[in-house]
């Protein structure tokens, strides 16, 4: 499989990986032949890029650390707890009738995460426009989750890590929504609106079964930085639970690699190399460390190009190896066509590196 932009995918081709809509229901299984009502549809739903079939690479899956159904069911209950939230009013106690429901999801990708652990966090989800929180919340949950099994931390700690991902960003629906999506810069005072979605989130699970010190401290403490610069309340990292450490850097990668009303999605290698860039003045070294070691910056199914001009595709990631994949390279340095494509390790060889992704526009076929 590889991963193609949605304005080039062709009537014909067949969709490699489902699709999942904002409540968790599938817009378009794997295995079918894409019709032009699917490219209509999926481009409407805002859908960038999907995964398609290619002979040159049928043998390549795209590993996913939790199956489809649990990023349904998981994605379908935090769209309950919001709904419910929002329609609470001013009490906020919508979380109580979803309690179980949480608990479940939450123990369910555990479970998955422990035994699947030794897989590379890598995008393998379809974005759509209007389910970005929900995706984001699914997302968060399991990328921290990886990171702390990294960490060695026990199935208590794990859980109460992985419901506070789960439940970061519920504060979010006390704030309006025309500040949400508003397609250009905020104001200061929308942005001190924003800003107190982390204390909204935390008063709403304090008064919940779900709380509990950890958990709590993750949703408020999500976005404070390593040197004071976060928020809401300003505090440096010796006071910042190490668990919402995890969360923060997990929440800004995902924000960072989605698409949002005011910019596009960063592809994953920016995002990371922008994560590197702020280093330790903003994250903890050491979940930063983990974080960057056990995420590929260059998912498999990407296109890319090396230093030498030669192009190929991503076909398997190494944890460690974040930008040193395997590669299959399909195309000569004029990106035609490679007569004798061939598997490279990046990892094995000094002299070569990827130097860009290439776009779907530029393969000469």
């Amino acid at each position: 499989m590889r991963k193609l932009s949605i304005d080039n995918v062709q009537p014909g081709m067949i969709n490699k990986k489902p699709i999942l809509g904002f409540l968790g229901q599938v817009l378009l299984s794997a295995e079918i032949k894409i019709k032009p009502n699917h490219i209509y549809y999926l481009k409407q739903m805002g859908v960038s890029e999907i995964y398609i079939h290619d002979d040159l690479l049928a043998d390549v899956e795209l590993p996913d650390p939790v199956c489809l159904d649990i990023r349904s069911d998981s994605r379908a209950v935090i769209a309950r707890v919001m709904k419910d939230l929002d329609a609470a009013g001013s009490d906020k106690k919508g979380l109580a009738i979803r309690e179980k429901d949480i608990l479940t999801v939450v123990s369910r990708i555990v479970g998955a995460l422990i035994d699947n652990r030794e897989v590379i966090n890598q995008l393998s989800d379809i974005r759509i426009r209007d389910g970005y929180l929900f995706a984001h919340s699914v997302n968060c949950c399991i990328i921290a989750t990886m990171i702390g099994i990294k960490m060695n931390y026990n199935i208590k700690t794990l859980r109460q890590l992985a419901t506070g991902a789960f439940l970061h960003d519920i504060g979010l629906v006390a704030v309006p929504e025309m500040i949400l999506k508003k397609p250009d810069k905020l104001t200061d005072e929308e942005y001190e609106a924003v800003k107190k979605h982390p204390q909204y989130g935390y008063d709403m699970v304090r008064s919940s079964n779900l709380y509990s010190e950890e958990v709590g401290d993750i949703i408020l403490q999500h976005h404070e930085r390593c040197q004071g610069q976060g928020y809401p309340r300003g505090i440096k990292a010796e006071k910042t639970s190490e668990l919402a450490q995890i969360v923060g850097v997990v929440d800004v990668y995902d924000a960072l690699t989605s698409e949002k009303s005011y910019r596009d999605s960063y592809a994953v290698h920016e995002a990371i190399d922008m994560i590197t860039a702020w280093g330790e003045e903003y994250f903890n070294p050491k979940v930063l460390k983990i974080f960057l070691d056990s995420t590929a910056a260059y998912p498999v199914g990407t296109p890319i190009q090396l230093n030498n001009g030669d192009g190929g595709v991503v076909i398997e990631n190494i944890p460690g190896y974040a930008k040193q994949p395997l590669v299959r390279l399909l195309y000569k340095r004029d990106l035609t066509p490679h007569p004798s494509p061939y598997n490279l390790d990046l990892k094995k060889v000094r002299d070569l590196h990827i130097a860009r992704v290439i776009g779907d526009g530029e393969l000469v076929s």
